[in-house]
């Protein structure tokens, strides 16, 4: 059965994220002198979206720690060829292991602001030296790709960062349709039925008009946690939720949803999800599974080996 813990830790990161300031994340990092990229350089990444960055930028050799939500999404994909493979990996984002960290004597640890900044103060206090970034603030693609252009100024890496936006841009485009198709959005569904979703002013958003949906949700801001009424009131064409904890489990929460009609419910798993959650180049994906959602051309519990094996996902090292 669930743990209260668990749920308050999942529900705690997604408002943190909510609430960053975007303000913060320039004036934070903008004294940071750009690193010279050699066999010295030590990097340590403590976010799966910054982790993808560094890698398609070409850094992956370089980096000695990283977390292990970031380890384990490369494992899904088969991509720890492009990290060392003595890396050290971190069991736990927030709080920062800083003691670990010091051990490794990086030469910079790139941080996602929207999930460890209330640590960052200490982590320069104990002499490390930080590069902020903010994607889990980002509302649209533009916004990432402005990330991924401070980091590739910051490693000297410009001309690939622009290489990986334009791939980025490619596959937004072969992905992206127009529509119209109402889309709910279930991010947590709770015990007593209420729930997680994506307002208008999230990313997830962006993707779901992007494959082709409008957002049931969207005139609410943030991860707005909501009762029953308005998911049953709305009665959208497509149901997405993400699994929680086991297929099972979800299953017998969604069953006590009375009115949603079982064809309309598609469940999203580990693998689909982290697409969908961390927004780095590999989300430019979860268009297209949220595209084949609506279309009705994928399964109704979007598997990590469904999406193996039917959509091609990966990351690429410019």
């Amino acid at each position: 059965m669930p743990s209260v813990k668990a749920i308050g830790t999942i529900v705690a990161i997604i408002i943190v994220v909510s609430v960053i300031s975007v303000y913060y994340y320039y004036k934070s990092s903008s004294t940071l002198q750009p690193a010279t990229v050699n066999n010295n350089l030590r990097i340590v990444s403590l976010a799966p979206s910054d982790t993808q960055i560094l890698i398609s930028l070409g850094l992956g050799k370089y980096i000695v720690g990283t977390d292990y939500y970031s380890y384990q999404l490369l494992q899904s994909l088969n991509l720890t060829k492009d990290i060392p493979s003595n890396i050290t990996v971190f069991s736990q984002i927030s709080p920062p292991n800083i003691s670990g960290l010091l051990l490794l004597h990086p030469t910079v640890i790139v941080v996602e602001k929207g999930l460890i900044g209330s640590y960052i103060e200490q982590m320069k206090e104990a002499g490390l030296n930080v590069l902020i970034t903010n994607n889990d603030f980002a509302s649209t693609y533009s916004q990432i790709e402005n990330c991924i252009l401070k980091v590739g100024e910051y490693f000297n890496v410009t001309s690939k960062a622009q290489q990986l936006i334009d791939w980025m841009n490619q596959k937004i485009s072969d992905f992206s349709t127009a529509g119209n198709v109402s889309v709910a959005y279930l991010l947590w569904i709770c015990p007593d039925l209420s729930f997680y979703t994506a307002g208008g002013n999230v990313f997830i958003n962006s993707i779901i008009v992007q494959a082709g949906g409008i957002n049931v949700f969207a005139n609410y801001s943030g991860y707005p946690l909501l009762t029953p009424s308005p998911l049953l009131i709305i009665k959208p064409s497509v149901v997405i939720a993400q699994e929680v904890y086991n297929l099972t489990y979800t299953n017998y929460l969604i069953s006590q949803y009375k009115g949603i009609n079982s064809s309309n419910l598609y469940i999203i798993g580990n693998l689909a999800t982290n697409l969908l959650n961390e927004p780095g180049p590999l989300s430019v994906y979860s268009i297209q599974v949220i595209k084949l959602i609506i279309e009705g051309k994928a399964p109704h519990f979007i598997s990590d080996n469904w999406v193996i094996n039917n959509l091609n996902v990966t990351l690429p090292v410019f």
